[in-house]
């Protein structure tokens, strides 16, 4: 199936369509979990989703949100490397603080990025989502471990946040994918219908 579907020009993108491991069967559940989530809260639902996918905004919340966790993880890095450098100067306490300010922003990316990932189709790119939300996943389990060790070692700390960042980076990366391959955010129907030409659809 990897090899069937397996036909973006960019080579992590193709990687990612290739995790045949992650069964579109799982996908469609999961999809469906969210798509439960919003019916649950009632009429409520649909004003929850269309905050979250950003159109009260006109542009997709997702892709502003994001900019928090890369901003503030990136920050997170480089003030380590600067503490590093410069002991007892503070600046680990700012690194800190950046940590946290990038877990919170984690959080809301989440949410906007599955209310987006729910309605998207077409298999490419909902493969593409899914590796995505993992890389994330693994990403904000990695910061989270360096904000818990960093009182009782800080060096593994900085480096848990060091591989966490490399995971942020290839994730940042399908996201970019999805939007200029995709489509996906660009309009609001653009997350269930997919152009089928000219390279950038099934």
């Amino acid at each position: 199936m990897g090899d069937e579907i397996a036909v973006s020009r960019d080579p992590v993108a193709r990687w990612a369509e290739r995790q045949d491991w992650i069964r579109p069967e799982v996908e469609q559940t999961a999809q469906g979990a969210i798509h439960s989530a919003f019916e649950l809260l009632g009429p409520a639902g649909d004003g929850v989703r269309s905050f979250l996918q950003g159109e009260w905004l006109h542009e997709p919340l997702h892709a502003a949100i994001t900019d928090v966790p890369v901003g503030a993880w990136a920050a997170t890095v480089t003030l380590d490397s600067m503490a590093a450098m410069y002991p007892g100067t503070g600046i680990d306490r700012a690194a800190d603080a950046t940590l946290w300010l990038g877990l919170l922003g984690a959080l809301a990316a989440a949410a906007t990025g599955m209310a987006d990932w729910a309605y998207i189709d077409q298999p490419r790119p909902r493969r593409v989502g899914a590796v995505h939300a993992l890389l994330n996943i693994g990403a904000t389990a990695l910061f989270t471990a360096s904000a818990l060790v960093r009182k009782r070692n800080r060096n593994n700390g900085r480096a848990l946040a060091g591989i966490g960042f490399a995971v942020v980076f290839l994730s940042a990366h399908l996201g970019g994918n999805l939007v200029y391959e995709h489509k996906i955010g660009m309009d609001r129907g653009s997350a269930t219908r997919q152009p089928e030409e000219g390279g950038t659809g099934i």
